[in-house]
């Protein structure tokens, strides 16, 4: 049984600001990669650089509350089976943004700001979870 998890990182900038500069920096692929074992993690983390102050949120597609629970789904699985085709999964968020999920957070002009979002998988049961990709969106807004 092969089961891929992936969840996308997007980042979406919003420009209020006629002369602002803001960078993006160490981002990677952009994608948390785990293995299909219960509590298995996996860390992304970026840096963003604004010669002014901008608000950012953390978001994802499946987000069920502020505290970072969410779902990896399996999309292709839901028609042909029976068997399980959701993940459990927490998110959790550190850095100049705090912890909080689904919250717009203003930040001061900094030099450097650094966030970091770690996956922990929840409990899995491999013989009642479907074969194929688990996948989750997370969204990370930058208004500046």
């Amino acid at each position: 049984m092969i089961a891929k998890i992936l969840a996308a990182v997007f980042i979406v900038f919003t420009c209020s600001s006629t002369f602002a500069i803001c960078t993006i920096s160490d981002t990677g692929a952009g994608v948390l990669r785990l293995q299909p074992n219960s509590g298995e993690t996996s860390t992304i983390q970026f840096n963003i650089k604004c010669d002014d102050a901008f608000s950012i949120q953390f978001n994802s597609q499946n987000l069920q509350n502020s505290n970072g629970q969410s779902f990896l789904k399996n999309e292709s699985a839901l028609g042909y089976t029976k068997l399980k085709n959701t993940l459990d999964i927490k998110y959790d968020l550190s850095g100049d943004a705090g912890a909080e999920w689904n919250k717009t957070i203003s930040q001061n002009k900094k030099a450097n700001h650094t966030y970091t979002i770690l996956a922990r998988l929840g409990a899995i049961n491999l013989e009642s979870l479907a074969v194929g990709d688990y996948r989750d969106r997370i969204t990370v807004n930058i208004d500046y």
